[in-house]
């Protein structure tokens, strides 16, 4: 007869996994659904496993219709669980089950047809026989059984082949583990059938599961009990363009600096209270909380938006209390989706909802709405991203170069070296595009140094004095300015083509200046290599003349927007400034310099130098080379 040793810790272990599916928060997700239908059906194949040898063991106390009844569903169900691990692997690799799919047609074909044939052994003896008396014998299809298991195991690792390079390596190991557990136990009960032991490696293959894709910790926030960043794009990705979802996301004003006001506990206290009021005032809505401040609230009714909008804002009028004798008063800025876009292309409008929450705090509006346009630009930036990403990895990043004019005798006196990518059509990407993207995905650190590296060899392979070059200025982003290794990285490229570092400008923007104490150690550092330092842009952003006059800069660049204020209003601020910075010994640029009565303007205030349109626009540096070198 059949050892049941192995049955009791299974039964248990399973009805830990189901009590603790239903105690956790759990996304609708096809993944999840997917779990809970392996949890029902080995919970049932495993009972079903036993009434079904009870029956065969204690035959006088049962008809025999009853014994065949009862085998019949625990074969129906055996080749079910088959079919469950198959879905799951189905789900992980995403693989859509709708009718087009030729991979789940023939998913469900199979299972029908072995389901089918199970049944008709309630008339036939195909895999088993029961006699009058009620005596159990394996009929001749018996391993029919183990021919359903082999097929959908064999299917599982052929989707696995197919889908393996969208798979991360993590992932792949997983899902190749779990059913390898599966091929065991079926290897194990063919090999030793009076051992009720297959259920145990199903155990051990759900397990895995569990540690690699359903842990509910993985899809929730740190001590908010609201879903996380992942279980976001989860959800998002399983919607498609026939819902119309409810999606509000609000980010609170100036997160970082209040956390810093507040403190980080206090913050964190607010921010688990904000989350459980979202959970008592909104109970059948999706809530997650992506970090920083940001959250976003999913349901299925998008007309209730501004309803709850407005809910939410009125609540956000009254402080928060984080403690002890501990009140914060929070503003919340909105992000909601146009109720007209489409979830064609849902994980684009999570990327919006994502990129929306984190530039609503620049903005003066309190509500951003997310509609075809927005879609647009975040779909333009994504292959904007992918040509960074290609020509930084393919060293193809172009440099041009713009002339810097001398205003005394207009002629050329050095260059700015500018970075230029292209698309896949081969057309110039704007910087205005492509720097903050490159600065957002770290892509810009490696950017900058090629332009360094082109500059230097470009110093190399030309004359630079005959086309009157005295330097070529390069530009450093803030992060690229931060690495401690700068300047020995730098100084093995001015090694390799044998340049002078005096002949390259360091340009760096008034953002670098934040951390002045590292500005200037860096600054210093790299001074007694060689090389010189330009501020540029100067009046873009938080402009403080009293700290430059300890700053070691050869040069400042005043940024566009102060050249063309003055020429719509010769007002005495800019000559006033110019004559400031000559007094304490900079040099001036003038940049955005455009036609003859700005050139004439920016001399007679005192800028040394010249750059614009009208004098050049950047060109490639061949071209540039080849423009001046005649001269």
């Amino acid at each position: 007869m059949w050892n049941y040793s192995f049955i009791l810790p299974d039964l248990i272990i399973l009805f830990t996994f189901i009590v603790y599916y239903f105690i956790y928060p759990r996304l609708p997700i096809k993944i999840n659904r997917s779990f809970l239908r392996i949890l029902v059906v080995d919970l049932s194949v495993i009972i079903s496993d036993i009434f079904a040898s009870l029956a065969i063991e204690h035959a006088s106390s049962f008809s025999p219709f009853i014994i065949r009844a009862l085998n019949v569903l625990y074969f129906v169900l055996f080749m079910l669980r088959s079919f469950t691990f198959f879905m799951f692997t189905e789900d992980v690799l995403e693989i859509k089950r709708h009718l087009k799919s030729f991979i789940c047609i023939v998913s469900d074909i199979v299972i029908g047809i072995f389901a089918i044939f199970a049944l008709f052994n309630l008339r036939f003896d195909l895999i088993l026989s029961i006699s009058d008396t009620g005596k159990y014998a394996r009929a001749p299809f018996y391993n029919v059984i183990y021919v359903c298991a082999a097929f959908f195991l064999l299917y599982s690792f052929l989707c696995i082949v197919l889908y393996r390079k969208m798979l991360s390596r993590s992932v792949l190991i997983s899902v190749i583990a779990f059913n390898l557990a599966l091929i065991i136990g079926y290897i194990a009960r063919f090999a030793f059938p009076k051992y009720l032991i297959m259920n145990l490696f199903t155990l051990l293959a759900i397990v895995i599961i569990f540690i690699s894709f359903e842990n509910p910790i993985m899809y929730l926030a740190d001590k908010s009990n609201a879903f996380n960043k992942r279980g976001f794009y989860a959800l998002f990705s399983e919607f498609d363009e026939k819902d119309s979802p409810l999606v509000l996301g609000f980010v609170i004003n100036i997160y970082n600096e209040l956390r810093e006001v507040y403190g980080g506990t206090q913050m964190d206290r607010g921010i688990t209270i904000i989350c459980q009021y979202l959970a008592k005032k909104y109970p059948k809505i999706l809530r997650f909380y992506l970090h920083d401040g940001r959250f976003v609230l999913v349901g299925k009714d998008n007309s209730q938006a501004e309803k709850i909008k407005n809910e939410i804002s009125e609540r956000f009028k009254k402080s928060w209390s984080a403690g002890k004798d501990v009140e914060i008063f929070l503003e919340p800025k909105f992000v909601q989706i146009d109720p007209n876009v489409s979830f064609k292309k849902s994980e684009k409008i999570a990327n919006s909802v994502f990129i929306g929450l984190r530039e609503a705090e620049k903005l003066d509006n309190v509500s951003i709405t997310i509609n075809r346009e927005t879609l647009i630009t975040i779909e333009d930036n994504i292959l904007i991203k992918r040509c960074v990403e290609k020509a930084v990895e393919n060293n193809s990043v172009e440099m041009f170069l713009q002339p810097l004019m001398d205003s005394r005798n207009y002629e050329l006196v050095g260059a700015e070296a500018l970075a230029r990518i292209r698309d896949e059509s081969g057309n110039i990407i704007s910087p205005v595009k492509f720097i903050p993207i490159a600065e957002r995905n770290g892509r810009i650190s490696s950017l900058g140094e090629q332009m360094f590296e082109k500059a230097c060899k470009f110093i190399h392979d030309h004359n630079i004095e005959e086309m009157g070059l005295s330097w070529i200025n390069v530009n450093l982003s803030p992060i690229q300015f931060l690495r401690p290794d700068l300047n020995s990285r730098f100084t093995k490229i001015l090694e390799k083509y044998n340049v002078s570092a005096d002949l390259i400008h360091l340009e760096i923007t008034e953002e670098s200046m934040i951390d002045y104490a590292l500005l200037q150690k860096q600054i210093q550092t790299m001074r007694n290599t060689g090389f010189q330092f330009v501020l540029d842009d100067y009046g873009s952003g938080y402009s403080n003349v009293s700290r430059l006059k300890h700053c070691p800069f050869v040069n400042i660049k005043l940024d566009m927007e102060l050249v063309r204020d003055y020429e719509k209003n010769h007002d005495r601020l800019l000559p006033a400034l110019v004559q400031t910075f000559k007094q304490m010994e900079f040099t001036i640029t003038a940049e955005g310099v455009e036609n003859w009565e700005t050139v004439k303007d920016m001399a007679n205030i005192g800028c040394d130098y010249l750059q614009g349109f009208y004098f050049s626009e950047p060109l490639p540096a061949e071209e540039f080379a080849k423009t001046y070198g005649k001269r």
